[in-house]
C-alpha cells in the first residue's frame, strides 16, 4: 500500500463520511493498534487503508446494511462484525459531538455521585 494512501487514511479519521472515522473511534476505545483491529475486523492489516478510504454506510437500516455487506463482501469480512464496529464507532463519535457542544468553552464535565436521598421523618 502506498504511503500516500495511508496517510490520506488517517488525514480523513476525522471526517465522517470515510468509514476511517467510526472505525478510528472503535479502535481508540478499545485500545487497539491496526493490527490488533485488523484482526477484530477479520481482514489483512495492508486492507484497512483501503477498508478506512471507503464512505461510510447511510444511517438509514437498509442503506446501512446494504453498504456494510458491500464493504464486508469486498474485503472478505463478516458483516456482523464490521456493522457491530461501525455502530460502536459511530456512537461514541456522537456522544464526542455533544459532548462538546453542551461544554461551555473552559469547562470541564465530571461525573458525580449525588449523596444517598435522606430519609423522611417519621
Amino acid at each position: 500500500m502506498s504511503d500516500a494512501l495511508r496517510h490520506l487514511a488517517v488525514r480523513v479519521e476525522t471526517d465522517p463520511f470515510f468509514l476511517a472515522h467510526p472505525l478510528a473511534e472503535f479502535a481508540r476505545s478499545e485500545r487497539l493498534d491496526d493490527p490488533a483491529l485488523a484482526a477484530r475486523l477479520g481482514c489483512r492489516p495492508d486492507d484497512l487503508t483501503l477498508l478506512r478510504l471507503c464512505r461510510a454506510p447511510r444511517p438509514d437500516p437498509d442503506g446501512f446494511r446494504s453498504a456494510l455487506t458491500r464493504v464486508a463482501t469486498r474485503f472478505g469480512l463478516d458483516p456482523g462484525v464490521l456493522a457491530a464496529a461501525v455502530r460502536h464507532g459511530q456512537g461514541l463519535a456522537t456522544l464526542r459531538a455533544t459532548a462538546r457542544a453542551d461544554a461551555a468553552p473552559g469547562t470541564l464535565l465530571a461525573a458525580r455521585d449525588d449523596p444517598p436521598p435522606a430519609e423522611p421523618a417519621q
